[in-house]
């Protein structure tokens, strides 16, 4: 082989090794785009899930507020006693629950 087709093969195998690199860059920044879509997709359903929390501890409070005050039976008259007591437990639990889980993301991110 003469020099200059060694030099030809050289720098078309540097060529090739410069496009595979930027290949290999071009995937991992995919995948951190990819990566951080996750991190935003949790921090949006954790919101949406401490959002059940406050709702079902409301629709609990309500309906023992209901129960309380409409219905003049001893036993229904407890039973809505009894919800609105445990509404503001799911209550805490939820908020609890939202910062445990922001907390975990915010220290993987």
């Amino acid at each position: 082989m003469s020099s200059e087709t060694e030099q030809k093969l050289v720098i078309e195998q540097h060529q090739m090794a410069k496009q595979r690199t930027d290949m290999a860059n071009k995937r991992t920044g995919m995948a951190q785009n990819r990566t951080n879509l996750a991190f935003e997709r949790t921090l949006l359903t954790n919101s949406q899930t401490l959002l059940a929390y406050i709702r079902t501890a409301l629709a609990l409070f309500t309906a023992g507020v209901g129960m309380f005050e409409f219905i003049n039976h001893v036993t229904i008259i407890h039973i809505g006693i009894a919800m609105m007591a445990i509404s503001p437990v799911i209550l805490i639990i939820g908020i609890v629950h939202f910062f445990k889980v922001r907390k975990k993301v915010k220290m993987e991110i």
